[in-house]
């Protein structure tokens, strides 16, 4: 029997006409898992592709529009090494803040800066702060781009300077079909005292061999939806 969660997001489907996925659920659920990296690219994203290259599976990165310029090289990479880019808008600027001309200016800016550095089109969106409702799924879904991604699983990484945290957090909550929520970047909103991504980047490699044990591939979001 399919679960709740399930339900509702087909029946949420159904009646606004747009998909917001928080994980992936039902019969046929793969045992897989994908880890997500929100806010880059950044100089501490080579290290989470490192460990990606050294220990196998895949990720989707959220890209930020403002963070792309003069790392198109790293997005290249994630792209030869197999990953997903997708779509975190521009600025970082809170969904519920912009009317949607706006919201639709930041997606298409992300969109255009993706598709000039590595000749692909993204075709997922997270909202940053996961801040969501139909509206902004459906200006997204106007952009090219659905399902809107959130997640099921949040270690909140981005405050956390404790690798051994996140990974306790993780693998607490971790059952087929999660989508993990990490961040390889800090946003342009948060000053550079505040905490790095060190501790993420400790806890990736961590997190990987935990899945490996328990029987779980690393996949990305497009893969895990499938």
């Amino acid at each position: 029997m399919r679960g709740v969660g399930w339900m509702a997001e087909l029946l949420r489907t159904r009646v606004t006409g747009v998909r917001i996925v928080h994980a992936r659920r039902g019969p046929g659920t793969p045992r897989a898992v994908a880890l997500t990296f929100d806010d880059g690219p950044s100089e501490w994203t080579l290290p989470i592709l490192d460990a990606f290259a050294r220990q196998g599976g895949a990720a989707t990165f959220f890209v930020l529009g403002a963070a792309i310029a003069g790392r198109e090289a790293t997005l290249r990479r994630a792209v030869a090494d197999g990953h997903e880019l997708a779509n975190h808008a521009f600025s970082h600027a809170d969904p519920a803040t912009l009317a949607d001309d706006a919201l639709l200016a930041e997606i298409e800016a992300t969109t255009g800066l993706l598709e000039e550095a590595t000749g692909i089109r993204p075709r997922l969106f997270r909202p940053p702060y996961a801040a969501y409702d139909t509206r902004v799924a459906r200006v997204a879904r106007s952009a090219g781009l659905a399902p809107t991604v959130l997640r099921s699983i949040d270690p909140v990484d981005w405050r956390e300077t404790d690798a051994g945290r996140i990974v306790a957090h993780v693998l607490e909550h971790l059952q087929p079909g999660a989508i993990v929520c990490l961040h390889d970047a800090l946003p342009p909103t948060e000053p550079r005292g505040a905490p790095d991504r060190s501790a993420t980047v400790a806890a990736v490699p961590a997190i990987l061999d935990a899945l490996a044990t328990r029987g779980y591939e690393a996949v990305t979001v497009s893969a895990l939806l499938a």
